[in-house]
């Protein structure tokens, strides 16, 4: 069976964290305390002990997996307890408060303990499709030979187009020049679609310029499309216009999978830009939950 952070050791950290709550539901359904149960009890002193115990051990992940000398286990067994016993300590924690919640401190680190749960739920998810997803976007190939076969299209397409006229050469080269990723913004890479524009020469002595009000490769295949249709071109003009319209074809399938991928990997940066400043919130909200119990109460 292949080993991953889900069956590791045989579904370890699953086994412990599901027996840790079932004691947790068996001590909270027997115990009968002489007030309504909370976390000031002697079972919430102690299921808030183990809960917050839990909590500093996995927020200690972060630092192991940037330990890459450690030898303080393996990186797949912290990531497997970090996700079992992340979801047994919601549970501690929900029934170390006994169902009590109110405007206050301790409210907040339980609502900030749930939202970090939740998301790492969904990055559970991420982490195990988006990969697969992303290999299945980019085949055997790597970004790079994307990026080579994208610049070879567009070689080809400026060598074709220059045998046709000079708006069609610089409708390619317009196309080759605005070619748009995503780049470094975040947004862009979220939204995974082509945001440039192409911008054709209108030519005379004020050299005023023309948006085409489209997407770059959409724009091109249908400006493309209509010289095809047109029945001033000759025959060799004809041929060329329909090999260009080819060759921009493939090069929107290429970027339509660069494209997909750019997205996954924006998913999975964004996901940790959430999971990672929610999970320092939850530790200085802890704190402050641990201070308030023992100075004021």
């Amino acid at each position: 069976m292949h080993q991953s952070f889900i069956n590791f050791r045989n579904y370890r950290y699953g086994l412990i964290a599901a027996t840790a709550s079932v004691i947790t539901i068996a001590a909270y359904t027997l115990d009968r305390p002489r007030v309504p149960p909370n976390g000031s009890t002697w079972l919430g002193y102690t299921l808030g002990t183990i809960a917050g115990l839990l909590v500093i051990f996995l927020a200690l992940f972060g630092v192991r997996k940037r330990s890459f000398s450690s030898n303080l286990g393996t990186a797949i067994g912290w990531v497997s307890a970090h996700v079992y016993l992340g979801l047994a300590a919601l549970l501690i924690a929900t029934l170390h408060s006994g169902m009590h919640f109110g405007a206050n401190v301790h409210t907040v680190a339980y609502v900030l303990m749930c939202v970090v749960t939740l998301s790492g739920c969904w990055g559970v998810y991420a982490y195990m499709s988006f990969p697969g997803a992303m290999m299945h976007q980019r085949g055997n190939l790597r970004r790079s030979e994307f990026l080579r076969q994208i610049a070879e299209i567009d070689s080809a397409a400026l060598e074709l187009a220059e045998g046709i006229s000079s708006p069609v050469t610089q409708l390619f080269a317009e196309s080759a020049r605005r070619t748009d990723l995503g780049g470094g913004n975040l947004w862009k890479q979220l939204r995974g679609r082509d945001g440039s524009t192409l911008v054709l020469g209108a030519g005379g002595a004020s050299r005023r310029s023309h948006v085409v009000p489209n997407t770059n490769q959409r724009a091109l295949i249908q400006s493309l499309a209509e010289m095809r249709t047109g029945r001033s071109q000759n025959q060799v003009a004809l041929s060329s216009v329909q090999k260009l319209l080819e060759l921009a074809g493939t090069k929107a399938a290429l970027l339509q999978r660069l494209r997909r991928e750019t997205q996954l990997a924006a998913l999975l940066r964004i996901w940790l830009f959430l999971h990672v400043p929610m999970c320092c919130a939850l530790l200085a909200a802890l704190f402050i939950h641990i201070v308030a119990v023992f100075v004021y109460w």
